[in-house]
């Protein structure tokens, strides 16, 4: 079976590389293929199209096209909370909405909106904060054209950490902005053709995201020399990412799981927000009775 990744084969993925070296979809019969995402690949979409049984998706990118009518299921997902934040310097941190007020903001054009939102929900008026393009990668913070640079608390906050860099990550959840990174989804007819296959998949996965959670050190190495060598990675910054996101990830109800009243918050925020037209009901397509079952050994 193939799994569309939502983008590259790096260690935020380790958990599913885990579970296929470690031999846990061999144990469920499974013979898995992880095929990267990109820049101009919608998880989604390989999905909806039958290029791939199961993927993962940015949380908003998937509400949407289900609001747009895709047949999508939501299973689960990777982090419990989106690693997406307001990397500020530790020396002058951003530790609330609040201390927008004054300071220049590097963030994704993408994003542009949902930051001009949560500053104006908070009080803000248009002129207390400064909103530019952020950069590729962080060097518009550590030159200090910016006070804070809207990124991944998970990679790109341990490459800094790893320049020796101190700095602090204001997450979209400190932010009062309920969020899921990386949600698995799949159609409703894959779901039904292929339940044992999915249970199997995601009884596996949970397995292997807790082998990686044991063994960051270890999984960070298997996907810079063995899964992505030709990919340029920093075994350094891989393990420190390895470390970082454990804390992201896991769960009182288990790694990978999700919640459907959380999710609900979700999608009133998006709507709220503007960026959903209209209010979708959580339950009619986040399914956690897969999780259960694999999770229960059923």
């Amino acid at each position: 079976m193939n799994y569309q990744l939502g983008w590259l084969k790096l260690t935020q993925f380790g958990g599913f590389f885990a579970a296929d070296v470690e031999g846990f979809y061999a144990d469920e019969g499974i013979a898995a293929e992880f095929t990267a995402g990109g820049s101009n690949i919608l998880s989604w979409q390989q999905v909806a199209t039958g290029k791939a049984l199961l993927g993962d998706e940015d949380n908003t990118n998937a509400l949407v096209a289900i609001e747009d009518g895709q047949e999508l299921v939501i299973l689960g997902t990777v982090f419990q909370t989106s690693p997406f934040s307001i990397i500020s310097l530790a020396e002058d941190p951003i530790e609330s909405v609040e201390d927008f007020k004054g300071r220049t903001i590097a963030v994704s054009d993408a994003s542009l909106a949902q930051f001009e939102a949560i500053s104006k929900s908070a009080g803000l008026s248009e002129g207390d904060v400064t909103f530019v393009s952020a950069g590729t990668d962080p060097s518009q913070l550590t030159t200090k054209q910016v006070s804070g640079y809207a990124g991944y608390a998970t990679s790109q906050g341990a490459s800094l950490e790893l320049q020796g860099v101190k700095t602090h990550a204001l997450l979209l959840e400190d932010l009062g902005v309920p969020s899921y990174g990386n949600v698995i989804i799949t159609t409703r007819d894959n779901l039904e053709k292929n339940r044992n296959t999915i249970v199997g998949f995601m009884r596996a996965s949970i397995k292997g995201f807790e082998y990686m959670n044991a063994n960051p050190e270890e999984i960070a190495g298997l996907v810079v020399n063995k899964v992505n060598p030709a990919g340029g990675l920093d075994l350094a910054t891989e393990t420190e990412t390895a470390k970082i996101q454990k804390d992201l990830i896991e769960s009182p109800d288990g790694v990978l799981s999700v919640d459907v009243t959380k999710m609900q918050a979700i999608i009133d925020a998006l709507v709220e927000a503007g960026t959903l037209k209209d209010t979708l009901n959580a339950a009619d397509f986040v399914d956690t009775s897969v999780l259960e079952d694999a999770q229960s050994g059923t």
